[in-house]
């Protein structure tokens, strides 16, 4: 009873954290240390934090993490991610697939913020297109978020293989139908509503284009085709967006870069979240609550609601996968690419539509929009996403697996 007690104070406790706005790796680490006393109240304590510490998993993931955070601030920093929006500005004729791809670009690149810092260019291009606050709101924010169901450097993703045990391209190739209505949603709902009266002649270099993102490109192909562990080959894209930029990252500026760079939240982050996930399996205290909702109401229902409401209540999807897949796999009636891609879905469902989302707070702040006009304009292209991924699990058998 004590262990449950402890999983509710540590959800409390993180939940109000995040409210007030306290940076994720801290709150998850006080949330931590919450759930640790209630757990384990002895010496024992320290040798399971040791444990947790010393796991592959824990130091891999760290350093995945720290270093995916690290490629985006040398992308944004060099400016190179906006040399790429300089190419596809030059490869579209139509201004719409224009301002689709500059926060789909950004998506691409894992920064913090990445939101606010396309908001700009998104300012600029609609207005060219006449489009107001509230439409260049929605297509800064339903693009920038397109591919973060099958990205392998998405930190969601990323996270979700891990505690999961399933590779993140199997849980990547399997959620490819939902990117696609994503995308195709995207179109429909929000490009084709815009009335282009110019174009332009397309002139596209698609070598330059491969160039800047050749770091990316060498990361993915290496692990993909050689199985070279993630870790190393992100290194190895680091030191080759470093020489792309060597003109500005001289050696003698390399340590100040790594320092610049090194996110010390985020590190707590990947590391909070190993130990809040280890804490959870070692007390087992999860089990009695899915025994007793499991007698009342539908597994599939509890997961796919937990799934949901924690990226909700997060609006952070590696802190949300990190705390919500420990809580909600035991549920899972079987554990493979269709159960996790299920849990993951939902919970980034439930983070995509957030009202503490950072994206959607700050994107409405730039264009001086209130919240309720945002969700007015969100919720007929969200709601044909969540149907289309019901229908695709329904086609795929994942929700046949719970009965």
């Amino acid at each position: 009873m004590l262990e449950i007690g402890g999983v509710v104070a540590g959800f409390g406790v993180l939940a109000l954290l995040i409210y007030r706005r306290v940076d994720f790796g801290k709150a998850i680490l006080i949330a931590s240390a919450i759930l640790l006393v209630f757990s384990e109240p002895s010496i024992s304590a320290v040798y399971w934090i040791w444990e947790i510490t010393r796991e592959y998993e824990t130091l891999r993931l760290i350093a995945i993490i720290t270093q995916v955070g690290f490629l985006g601030y040398i992308y944004k920093d060099s400016k190179q991610v906006m040399r790429m929006i300089k190419e596809l500005r030059s490869a579209f004729p139509d201004r719409r697939m224009v301002i689709a791809s500059i926060p789909a670009i950004f998506g691409l690149m894992p920064m913090p913020g990445g939101a606010l810092v396309s908001a700009p260019m998104i300012d600029d291009e609609g207005d060219r297109l006449k489009l107001d606050g509230v439409e260049k709101t929605y297509l800064n924010w339903w693009f920038r978020h397109i591919w973060f169901t099958v990205y392998p450097l998405s930190m969601g993703l990323i996270l979700a293989s891990s505690l999961s045990g399933i590779s993140i391209y199997k849980i990547a190739m399997f959620n490819l139908p939902i990117f696609a209505v994503q995308i195709i949603t995207g179109v429909i709902w929000g490009l084709k509503k815009i009335d282009v009266k110019e174009s332009k002649e397309s002139v596209i270099n698609p070598l330059l284009l491969s160039y800047e993102l050749l770091p990316i490109i060498v990361a993915l192909s290496l692990n993909i085709v050689l199985g070279i562990p993630l870790y190393v080959t992100l290194f190895l894209a680091i030191i080759i967006l470093l020489l792309q930029n060597q003109e500005k990252y001289s050696l003698k500026k390399i340590p100040r870069t790594f320092k610049d760079g090194f996110s010390i939240d985020l590190l707590m982050a990947a590391y909070g979240i190993m130990v809040f996930k280890g804490i959870i399996e070692r007390t087992n205290a999860v089990a009695p609550v899915v025994e007793g909702l499991g007698n009342h109401i539908p597994i599939l229902a509890v997961v796919l609601i937990a799934s949901y409401l924690i990226g909700v209540l997060f609006g952070h999807l590696p802190g949300a996968v990190g705390v919500g897949f420990p809580v909600v796999l035991p549920l899972l009636p079987v554990i493979n690419f269709q159960t996790a891609s299920l849990v993951f879905i939902f919970i980034f469902l439930g983070y995509f539509t957030s009202p503490i989302h950072l994206c959607i707070i700050l994107t409405i702040e730039y264009f001086e929009i209130d919240l309720k006009s945002f969700y007015r304009r969100m919720i007929v292209p969200f709601s044909l996403l969540v149907v289309a991924v019901v229908v695709w699990f329904l086609i795929s058998g994942t929700f046949f697996l719970f009965f």
